[in-house]
């Protein structure tokens, strides 16, 4: 039985609005499609590791389990208070909850485009592997990429890991103990860092497709919103989507604003309802097709 923990509680500190929560097909976005991946190649335990916008997080897993059979009993979430301080805090906590697991595959929740086949090929090569054998890891021409796993072996070392350090900080002087799958460069390492990278995987996986209600558009001059501008650039996350693009909080219905010109680096502002997870999900997913629709 191989036991997974898939993270998605980073910052986004490169991005703005919580990635994982990106659109990634109907009915998905990129953390439910790495879970939908890891449920049917995996037959064990799934961790996900909650921590920004961990309510919309959990009711984004929730309802993915709800209606995916069989996984109910399989998927849990923990939450981890201290995702500021880096990756070692989150594979902290997802083996915390993986009791009496024999090791654990670690996936990114912005890594969406694995296929299956692939996992199951990992999961082929967990099942029998040596005992020597710490850490089983996909590559890139030799280079450890993720998806990774880790032997309970190596679980102490992992939960003395500080900051923002994951496991190539304890496989670097492993590298006898490590069996590579060398999957080559393609989609499936895509890792989601900023929205270049997020529009080209929808447009190549064919998310960008999805229908969608069109969003009203209006112009605005600066001075309008410079107030509001103002306030949202000095918090602690500022909620881009692209750059120069905007997705806020508001009340009415949702409404695209564009600047006649340029503020602050800011072109255009999505606002809408998003009181609520699902108000949240359906504004983001909204201005996310629209941006791509008008080629942003």
């Amino acid at each position: 039985m191989v036991d997974a923990i898939v993270l998605s509680a980073g910052r986004a500190s490169r991005f703005g609005v919580p990635k994982f929560l990106l659109p990634a097909g109907e009915g998905h976005v990129l953390l439910t499609r790495v879970l939908e991946q890891a449920a049917f190649a995996l037959d064990g335990r799934i961790v996900v590791v909650l921590g920004r916008a961990a309510k919309v997080a959990r009711y984004v897993v929730e309802r993915w389990v709800e209606t995916t059979p069989g996984v109910d009993s399989r998927v849990k979430t923990v939450l981890n208070h201290n995702y500021r301080y880096g990756q070692s805090t989150s594979l902290k906590a997802g083996i915390r909850m993986l009791s009496g697991a024999s090791g654990a595959l670690v996936l990114l929740a912005d890594m969406p485009a694995i296929e299956p086949t692939r996992l199951e090929q990992m999961r082929e090569a967990i099942e029998t592997k040596t005992p020597q054998i710490l850490a089983v890891a996909a590559s890139v021409q030799g280079q450890i990429r993720p998806p990774v796993y880790l032997s309970a072996r190596l679980f102490p070392e992992v939960l003395r890991l500080k900051g923002d350090q994951g496991a190539r900080a304890i496989l670097s002087t492993r590298q006898k103990q490590i069996e590579l799958l060398e999957w080559g460069d393609g989609l499936w390492c895509s890792d989601i860092d900023d929205w270049p990278t997020y529009r080209y995987l929808a447009y190549r996986m064919g998310w960008a497709k999805e229908p969608f209600a069109p969003i009203p558009h209006a112009c605005v001059s600066a001075a309008q919103v410079k107030a509001k501008v103002d306030a949202t650039l000095a918090s602690s996350a500022v909620p881009w989507l692209a750059p120069g693009l905007l997705v806020l909080s508001g009340k009415g219905e949702t409404h695209w604003l564009d600047l006649t010109a340029p503020y602050r680096g800011v072109w255009g502002i999505v606002v809408g309802r998003s009181g609520t997870p699902a108000q949240y999900l359906q504004l983001l997913r909204r201005a996310t097709l629209s941006a791509l629709s008008a080629g942003v």
